[in-house]
């Protein structure tokens, strides 16, 4: 992924030299570009798949697809962010284009919808790639700075069009999951031809099917970039475009040398996990982009100069555009701790930073004038409704501790009794399964669910007619099983949780939404404290809602395929590296957000 943002960074410079106004002749030529090193690709790695006749003969009769056609109209979508780029600057067109990894997840999750084929995270894959849109807005804002303010009537309708039609492209570009879709399809059927048995058997059983996915999608790229190039060239001269030789020689160059290696090294990382959410390093693409422009916007050619005028009018934005990228991909990309809560407090960091360093622009917005806390009175209250937010919370956690500890004693109590009793025969093997299951549910009816099947267990051991001792040990074994359901279905109660939120809320609203009238150090500290403080109530509260949901890992499992249970170990390295991952991230947004109240405070 990190080389396909490489590679996928260098296009808005070709772009922005090759584009011009011809948008469908640029997308040809492009496209031609892709074709000749997608063809150049499969050569070098496919010859011996290629030599048969048989897998010659299947993948052209599947060409015959709504994937493939469906993968021609993906192919447009430089065109469109050709387009895009002569009514907005090229690097505003490219923070608006490169949203596609959030069209794309959501698409090859629609895609794969029936096979399974990704892991099922969409609600935290997609804000966290939400997360990198908003930063992009910020990034766009820092060129223009007109995020809050106001702009000219007719500059802001050119810079809407221009953005419509950049995002048009990224929607466009994201129904290439089909052309995934297809590619897994036929590298199935392909696995199974005789001929193709010991092609690429040396990566083992998955990577042979990795293998055999990416040569499908190289031709479902290749095949359908052909067609594009044709229809580009034929809507380009209905247009009436003109696109000089030495400049169609560039674009096909770049699609070569970095659009081709970028494609495929996207797709191999896909391949390489189950995770959709490892798209969202694509984000970093702008970033880069930005940087490369940036740099030739230093050089002193006329050309270039015009060309690459580069200018951020508010760093500061563009600051936390960048945080908000990097803290969505190291979520993503680094499990950094497994705690819903934890990533609750990240994001919370960003969010409360944010708003503490703009909370000047976005207040002005309102319709009264004067929001600043009239007095010394601000810390009193700010301290007792964190007081009384502090004290329920700590009596909820140590109740919620305690009744967690003892529902974990007690699981593994009934188990080593049931294990006891399977292994004499006198019960289904199966109710541990079942007991796991039960350790593991979630939901209500997760836990319903288990619970019957293990209730169904003991009535059938029952009805078998053991020895009074066994019985005996059946009934103990029923009852604690009962206690544990009974105490998990013991929920939080809401009316706990209500005052949580409400002293919690207050506390945030006071910290966030007004401060004394300080200045200078005094006024830095203040606001570095409301935004730190507010992300840390959200976590608590986050935290403690339901406290015995938050193990890191469930309890017992079972090794392998023997009929033997045990409990489970965590990696200590991996553990270290997961809390370590959680610091880092932490002070990176701590030390981010104080660089910018120190500028704004103490310039």
């Amino acid at each position: 992924m990190l080389l396909a943002v490489l590679g996928y960074s260098m296009a808005p410079l070709v772009v922005a030299v090759a584009g011009g106004d011809s948008p469908f002749l640029f997308n040809a030529a492009w496209r031609l570009g892709l074709v000749v090193g997608f063809a150049s690709f499969g050569i070098l790695l496919y010859r011996n798949v290629l030599t048969s006749i048989e897998a010659r003969r299947h993948i052209v009769n599947r060409l015959r697809s709504p994937a493939i056609l469906a993968a021609v109209f993906s192919n447009n979508d430089y065109a469109f962010f050709v387009l895009a780029a002569t009514l907005v600057h090229v690097s505003a067109a490219t923070v608006v284009f490169e949203t596609w990894p959030l069209w794309m997840i959501l698409m090859l999750a629609f895609a794969y919808r029936k096979i399974g084929r990704y892991r099922r995270n969409l609600r935290l894959t997609t804000s966290m790639v939400l997360l990198c849109l908003v930063g992009l807005c910020f990034m766009v804002g820092s060129q223009s700075g007109t995020i809050f303010g106001n702009v000219d009537e007719q500059q802001s309708s050119t810079a809407v069009l221009g953005s419509i039609l950049a995002l048009v492209g990224a929607l466009v570009g994201s129904f290439a999951a089909f052309s995934f879709k297809w590619s897994t399809d036929v590298s199935e059927e392909l696995s199974e031809f005789e001929a193709l048995s010991g092609v690429g058997a040396q990566f083992g059983e998955a990577g042979r099917q990795r293998f055999l996915e990416l040569l499908c999608l190289i031709v479902a790229y290749g095949v359908s970039s052909s067609i594009s190039v044709l229809v580009s060239l034929v809507v380009g001269i209905a247009r009436g475009e003109y696109m000089p030789f030495n400049l169609q020689v560039m674009a096909f160059l770049g699609g070569v040398v970095t659009y081709a290696p970028a494609t495929i090294a996207w797709r191999m990382g896909n391949l390489q996990t189950t995770n959709l959410g490892v798209n969202a390093v694509i984000y970093g693409t702008p970033v880069l982009s930005l940087f490369w422009l940036f740099l030739l916007s230093l050089a002193t050619a006329p050309i270039l100069i015009a060309i690459f005028d580069f200018n951020i009018v508010r760093p500061d934005y563009l600051v936390i555009g960048l945080i908000s990228i990097v803290v969505a991909n190291l979520l993503i990309n680094f499990e950094a701790e497994v705690r819903f809560g934890f990533k609750a407090l990240i994001l919370s960091m960003w969010a409360f930073g944010a708003f503490v360093y703009l909370r000047d622009d976005l207040l002005n917005l309102l319709p009264f004038e004067t929001w600043l806390w009239p007095g010394d009175t601000y810390p009193e209250a700010l301290g007792l409704s964190a007081t009384i937010f502090i004290l329920l919370l700590s009596f909820r956690v140590a109740r919620m501790s305690e009744r967690t500890q003892d529902e974990d004693n007690r699981i593994l109590e009934l188990f080593q009794s049931l294990d006891l009793l399977v292994r004499r025969n006198v019960i289904d093997r199966a109710v541990r399964d079942h007991l796991i299951e039960l350790d593991d549910a979630r939901t209500p009816a997760e836990l319903q669910s288990s619970y019957n099947k293990a209730k169904l267990c003991f009535a059938e051991a029952v009805a078998a007619g053991p020895d009074a001792r066994n019985l005996a040990r059946l009934g103990a074994a029923e009852t604690q099983l009962n206690i544990i359901v009974h105490s998990r279905q013991q929920g939080i109660e809401l009316g706990e949780l209500f005052a949580l939120l409400i002293f919690g809320g207050s506390t945030i609203l006071i910290g966030i939404l007004s401060r004394p009238p300080l200045t200078g150090w005094i006024g830095f500290l203040v606001e570095i404290l409301a935004a730190l403080f507010s992300a840390v109530i959200v976590f608590l509260i986050i935290n403690v809602w339901d406290l015995h949901r938050e193990r890191a890992n469930l309890i017992l499992k079972k090794r392998d395929e023997s009929d033997d249970y045990g409990l489970i170990f965590s990696n200590p390295r991996s553990r270290r590296f997961e809390q370590s991952m959680s610091v880092i991230i932490g002070l990176a947004i701590t030390v981010a957000y104080a660089a910018l109240l120190w500028q704004k405070w103490l310039p």
